[in-house]
């Protein structure tokens, strides 16, 4: 077993917006969670990273990865002014 520990990967915050009921029972978990040692936060990232992972496997092959969003819109704008079309489809 060695001793040596991986980096974790730097987080960051994002906001969702949840009905005002959803909110409340947050923060209610939350307290109940931290006053018998456990930490929610951990297991909401936990659980929005699995959740990531399946609607990337679902959308696999449907549509394209973020990095993939910018090559994409480029090669269809190409195909538009090739056929002689503005980017809203009319003709040029």
């Amino acid at each position: 077993m060695g001793v040596l520990k991986r980096k974790e990967e730097r987080s960051a915050v994002i906001q969702v917006r949840v009905p005002a009921s959803v909110k409340g029972q947050l923060e209610e978990l939350r307290r109940v969670a931290d006053d018998a040692g456990f930490d929610l936060g951990a297991t909401i990232t936990e659980t929005i990273t699995r959740l990531v992972k399946q609607i990337h496997d679902e959308l696999d092959g449907n549509l394209p990865r973020v990095g993939d969003a910018k090559r994409a819109t480029r090669t269809d704008r190409s195909d538009r002014s090739e056929q002689g079309l503005s980017a809203n489809g009319r003709e040029a």
